[in-house]
């Protein structure tokens, strides 16, 4: 299954993967503090043990949550709202164990352009056929999945399998820090399609909106030549997220993708990526069928309803791995 590349269509920076629109980092400004930063740590995860490395990371989301802990409230509100009868301590060990584990994902982001074909090893693989088959069919398929366990990990290790995907991601600023950070991804064969957030969150309406547009367009032509796009479905990143049932209460949901899917007559596969016994575990549930006959607007909340009830199950399994630092739900006052 052969990935395409990005059409005409779609504005590019320099880089290639870098969207037209995207600022540069100003000389003197602090903007390239994050990507010392990421440097340095990339390349102490290069030369220490991984378990090392891991003890690292560990000791920095300790050291974040004591001397900024306001950087984890809304971390904190989120785990609240999916476990409501937890007392506060015991709620805070959990947001504890939660930024631990999202240190290690971290170290296996940045590992991944080390690793080569090693990235496959401790993978715990279940009903992986259901992807290959709907890989195999030339309808497209869009993988939806959501931040929990080492989801980059398990999707790169996919493509180092021999199943390419692209993954629809946030554009990073400084440009360094971004090209840094795809740079661990396509050294895996991942494709990145960037969709520049604070563009559009900056931009007036009209050139928001073909910004946005143009990242599905993308995401279109990719589907429609029967290649593969993954995206986490549990972040509204732009804002634009469509009210849906969560956990019991309404929360924006981006259904963009799942929404282009069914345009594309493509396959909707939900797949989870925990860290389990070890390893990374693949989990893919089978295909969510839609009739194209039925009203769209329908057939896409049903969808997308059957897809949040997947992540309830699997954050209510593992809420120390849902790694989500944005609210979800509106918080009170």
């Amino acid at each position: 299954m052969a990935m395409t590349s990005v059409g005409s269509q779609i504005e590019h920076g320099p880089g290639g993967d870098v969207p037209a629109g995207a600022a540069a980092a100003v000389p003197g400004d602090g903007s390239m503090l994050p990507y010392y930063a990421y440097r340095a740590a990339e390349a102490l995860v290069r030369v220490l043990p991984r378990r090392a490395a891991y003890g690292l990371a560990v000791g920095c989301a300790e050291v974040l949550r004591t001397v900024r802990p306001g950087t984890v409230r809304s971390l904190r509100a989120n785990l609240a709202h999916v476990l409501p009868d937890l007392e506060p301590r015991a709620l805070d060990r959990v947001v504890r164990r939660n930024l631990r584990d999202l240190g290690r994902a971290w170290v296996d982001v940045m590992a991944m352009r080390f690793e080569g074909d090693d990235i496959s090893d401790g993978l715990i693989v279940d009903h992986f056929e259901r992807y290959t088959e709907a890989a195999a069919g030339g309808r497209g398929v869009a993988v939806i999945s959501l931040h929990l366990g080492s989801w980059e990990k398990g999707l790169a290790a996919g493509n180092s399998l021999g199943y390419p995907m692209a993954l629809l991601a946030e554009y990073l600023r400084p440009p360094q820090l971004f090209e840094r950070v795809v740079g661990s991804r396509r050294a895996q064969g991942v494709r990145i399609v960037p969709i520049d957030i604070a563009a559009i969150k900056g931009a007036d309406e009209i050139t928001a909106r073909r910004l946005g547009a143009a990242a599905m367009r993308d995401v279109l032509r990719i589907l429609k030549s029967g290649g593969a796009i993954a995206l986490a479905m549990d972040r509204d990143l732009i804002g634009n997220g469509q009210p849906y049932p969560f956990f019991g209460a309404e929360a924006p949901i981006p259904v963009g993708v799942v929404d282009a899917a069914m345009r594309a007559g493509s396959v909707i596969l939900p797949v989870v990526l925990p860290r389990i016994h070890g390893g990374v575990g693949v989990f893919v549930h089978p295909e969510i069928t839609y009739d194209p006959g039925a009203p769209r607007h329908e057939e896409l909340h049903r969808v997308v309803m059957e897809i949040l009830k997947v992540f309830e199950g699997w954050i209510r399994e593992f809420p120390e791995q849902w790694h989500v630092l944005d609210p979800v739900w509106e918080e009170p006052g």
